[in-house]
């Protein structure tokens, strides 16, 4: 039962910090310069791939990239409307 909650926090903490690196300035400007392309000009997308890459090395479900992802894209909805 620990176990899932540690995958949990995991999975809401890597969600919230790729919804914060997409207001992060300098990955902004990196972003419309040099990687102005699919997966990584979206939230959704870079947060599914990059999750899922991580999740399959250290052993996690990697079905958890999609939560993740959701995470991800709402909380960067909410960010970006206040």
């Amino acid at each position: 039962m620990l176990e899932i909650y540690n995958d949990w926090i995991l999975v809401s903490s890597v969600g919230l910090m790729f919804s914060f690196l997409f207001i992060f300035e300098p990955y902004g400007w990196v972003m419309e310069r040099v990687l102005n392309f699919k997966p990584f000009n979206c939230v959704l997308c870079l947060s599914f791939w990059c999750s899922l890459i991580l999740y399959s090395a250290i052993g996690v479900s990697p079905l958890y990239a999609i939560y993740t992802a959701f995470i991800a894209e709402l909380s960067y909805r909410k960010l970006v409307s206040e």
